[in-house]
């Protein structure tokens, strides 16, 4: 049975959660990244750096040995939502059973549990005749924008792909998330003094609303298609007729058959302007496709469902609307599980905590899901 020595797993844990290390805070990522490639080299794994933008920090692609098909891929994120100056405000601390501070669920602890398992399974000898790889990224919070390529190499030459997010308040995995998308649309009208020749103008405010009616009518609930308008700004004044008008879109949705669907919608919306003389500007994408269950990965559920039973843990499956990089895996026809880290909640709120005591359970039930991964070649 493996064992994680739980003391010396908090202390790196408290050095990680105490780096401000938000997308947009690259010296803190690459901080992170720095203390996990000395972590793996002291292994004897490689170790490669991709430096993606200097917007950002680096993306990690570690593995124990090179390989055309790796029998697993961990994934994780090294970023955080939280700005610089996070840290100071408050900094890790640990209360009883629970461990507190930014990223500490959202996903430090799991990053940090991927590497013990892999020092762990090195030190047993259970790595000699297989392959490991892990990604760990700098940009997951804002949809893995310039990573995503990278991710996507790496999934292909992978069998299984294990999501280290933390595990819900219950202790349960994810095996569905929703993709996203994300738009910007804008108007451009004609401003005009709207009480003296309000008819020479042309409102973008008027379209907007017009269109954000149309967009919001895109939506089916039933069947797990949402939308929302979440930011809207344009004008300078009620006595001017706007010329100015933008909003930002948040889409989320359960099939590709939805996000086609979608993406065709949005394409068309610039040319259905209703009022003359403005025109309409429309950016975004699908970010995230949807991690659908496929027939693979249910397989490859019901096996964990085995091994959970076997190690007597009573914990389930959740579906969630927020999406991760384990999207692009299932996407990509790779069975995966998500939701494997050590459990917590509250994330991206200043009530982060993970639970300690779960570090010893997760460590357990991840790394006997690796060794049925391995032994499936």
């Amino acid at each position: 049975m493996i064992q994680i020595d739980q003391k010396e797993f908090l202390q790196d844990l408290e050095t990680l959660v105490n780096i401000d290390s938000g997308s947009r805070c690259p010296e803190g990522i690459r901080k992170v990244a720095e203390f996990f490639k000395g972590k793996f080299e002291t292994l004897g794994w490689v170790v490669k750096v991709h430096e993606l933008d200097e917007k950002i920090g680096p993306c990690l692609e570690i593995y124990n040995r090179e390989s055309s098909c790796y029998d697993v891929l961990m994934m994780g994120h090294m970023d955080t939502v939280f700005p610089l100056g996070t840290v100071a405000e408050r900094p890790y601390r640990e209360e009883g059973n629970r461990a507190y501070g930014p990223g500490v669920y959202d996903m430090k602890s799991g990053c940090l549990l991927a590497y013990y398992l892999c020092r762990e399974m090195e030190k047993e000898g259970l790595l000699l005749d297989s392959s490991i790889q892990l990604a760990f990224n700098p940009d997951e919070e804002i949809g893995s924008i310039y990573s995503r390529p990278v991710l996507e190499e790496m999934i292909k030459k992978s069998r299984y792909a294990l999501v280290m997010e933390g595990g819900r308040t219950n202790g349960n995995m994810v095996n569905q998330r929703k993709g996203i998308g994300k738009y910007v649309v804008e108007f451009f009208g004609k401003a005009v003094h709207a009480g003296v020749e309000p008819e020479n103008g042309a409102s973008s405010i008027h379209e907007l609303l017009f269109r954000g009616q149309e967009v919001l009518s895109w939506a089916k609930p039933e069947i797990g298609t949402t939308i929302n308008i979440g930011t809207v700004k344009g004008g300078i004044g009620p006595n001017t007729v706007a010329d100015y008008a933008a909003c930002e879109v948040d889409i989320r949705i359960s099939t590709l058959e939805e996000g086609v669907r979608i993406v065709s919608l949005f394409d068309s919306l610039s040319e259905r302007a209703q009022i003359p003389g403005v025109t309409i500007k429309v950016s975004g994408g699908i970010r995230r496709p949807p991690l659908d269950p496929t027939e693979k990965s249910l397989l490859f559920c019901e096996q964990i469902d085995r091994i959970k039973k076997e190690i007597g843990l009573d914990i389930g499956w959740t579906s969630t609307g927020g999406g991760s990089d384990g999207n692009f895996s299932s996407a990509l026809g790779v069975p995966t599980v998500d939701a494997l880290g050590p459990v917590g909640g509250a994330g991206h709120q200043t009530a982060e905590y993970m639970d300690i005591d779960s570090i010893a359970t997760r460590s357990r039930l991840v790394y006997e899901i690796i060794k049925y991964c391995m032994s499936t070649r």
